[in-house]
């Protein structure tokens, strides 16, 4: 799990948001559920101290009666939960056989009492109401106190039953809702991925501008890294044209000086001409390498083609092979009919031809070459049968322009141009023992698949 998506935050937050509002609207309904449950055992109350009230008599031998017994299968079973009471002047002279051996405590009489919490038989809490009613007899009128309770224990009973059915429910309609909300989190953050695609096409050079339809919220975000990218092209332009302002800018002081070491030759001193000449060369090729530099960085910013680079490495072989011809040395190419790459033609020509000219100078008999499509990769591999590189010499020091034998022409700057061109393209430069005992160079660039 990543902690810094958004789409995991905003879910989780969501999750969370769904879990307070479940917890506070199970409160809530545990109160509604609780009032409603208690106002229907109320009502239920009511409706027996009614039937009590209907079917209450005064007999002749001055004893309340009931015409028709409460039929409620509760008040019949000792300790049921639902219980009544009949009598006056505080005692109790008909009750219901739930109460078995106990009775109910009265409160005041003449006044009529509903919603009583109060305890019962075994201190169980109850629910109950308190009436006075008033019977005619043929002594006059009497007071007669009738009371009626339900255990509370059948209330949180009802109560529990109701949850219980509604747990599952809500449990259904959360989940509901978390796939609901993770359903529009991807609609609505699909357009974050979609630049995040299109940034990728420019990172891999596939395209120049970020390209897409966007809504209206994240439109000036692609406004805004297009703009951001056409500057850094103008940058890299501007950068290419000072760094051409500067080596023709050199190239007459550089001339000149040329100019002067042949003039100290004519007049013998040369040593003076040849110490001119190397500085002069040294700072040719650091021209050379700094321009190189500056257009591969262009190229490989802005570039979109494809170049096929078997046929560019065919016709370089064939170049060697005609250069070398009167030294003997052989140039074996290995590798398949086409081989694309997002390369410039001109970048990739240069970086083969450095490579093949470093193996040309170093080789004895034969230098072999292989182009192939690995995981996505172009790998080239250039392999000469010459000395190696020095127990002392390192890869790094190749790559950095150092000369490792003075006798052999050169600068030393072709394999450092070969890795700045290399890795402005995101490719890889590395250096070994080639199988036939000299150095071997192998590069890797990104793969294109053949147009069909």
């Amino acid at each position: 799990m990543n902690r810094r998506s958004l789409r995991v935050r905003l879910t989780f937050g969501a999750i969370a948001a769904i879990i307070v509002a479940f917890a506070m609207a199970g409160v809530g309904l545990e109160f509604i559920v609780g009032r409603t449950v208690e106002r229907v055992a109320a009502f239920d109350v009511e409706d027996q101290m009614r039937a009590l009230i209907g079917d209450l008599e005064i007999g002749d031998d001055n004893q309340p009666v009931l015409t028709v017994e409460p039929q409620d299968p509760r008040f019949t079973m000792p300790y049921g939960g639902f219980y009544w009471q009949i009598g006056r002047k505080g005692a109790v002279e008909l009750r219901s056989q739930s109460l078995w051996d106990q009775q109910l405590t009265w409160m005041p009489s003449g006044v009529r009492y509903e919603n009583l919490h109060f305890a019962g038989p075994n201190g169980r809490l109850l629910l109950g109401e308190q009436q006075t009613i008033r019977i005619a007899t043929p002594s006059g009128e009497q007071a007669v106190d009738i009371m009626v309770a339900l255990e509370d224990t059948q209330i949180a009973e009802a109560r529990r039953e109701f949850l219980y059915a509604m747990g599952p429910s809500m449990a259904v309609l959360a989940l509901a809702l978390i796939g609901a909300v993770w359903t529009f989190l991807r609609f609505g953050l699909a357009p974050l991925d979609t630049l995040r695609s299109a940034l990728g096409a420019v990172h891999s050079r596939d395209a120049q501008l970020i390209e897409g339809d966007f809504p209206s919220e994240i439109q000036p975000l692609v406004d805004d890294l297009n703009a951001l990218i056409l500057k850094r092209d103008s940058q890299l332009g501007s950068a290419r044209a000072r760094a051409g302002d500067l080596a023709h800018g050199l190239k007459t002081p550089l001339a000149v000086l040329d100019t002067v070491a042949r003039e100290l030759e004519r007049r013998g001193e040369h040593e003076a001409a040849e110490t001119i000449r190397a500085e002069v060369g040294r700072m040719d090729a650091h021209v050379r390498r700094t321009l190189a530099q500056a257009r591969a960085g262009l190229a490989a910013a802005q570039s979109k083609g494809r170049a096929d680079l078997a046929a560019t490495t065919r016709q370089l072989v064939a170049t060697m092979q005609r250069i070398s011809a009167h030294s003997g040395l052989t140039y074996r190419f290995d590798g398949p009919d086409v081989a694309f790459a997002q390369v410039d033609e001109a970048d990739f020509m240069e970086i083969c031809g450095n490579i093949l000219d470093n193996a040309r100078k170093w080789a004895k008999s034969a230098v072999d070459i292989t182009l192939r499509v690995d995981g996505g990769m172009l790998r080239l591999t250039v392999g000469d049968d010459g000395p190696g590189l020095p127990d002392q010499a390192t890869a790094l020091d190749v790559a950095r322009g150092h000369r490792l034998d003075e006798a052999v022409a050169g600068t030393g700057f072709g394999l450092a141009i070969v890795k700045d061109l290399v890795e402005a393209y995101d490719g890889a430069l590395s250096f070994g023992r080639s199988p036939l005992g000299g150095l071997e160079v192998r590069v890797s660039v990104k793969a294109l698949a053949p147009v069909i």
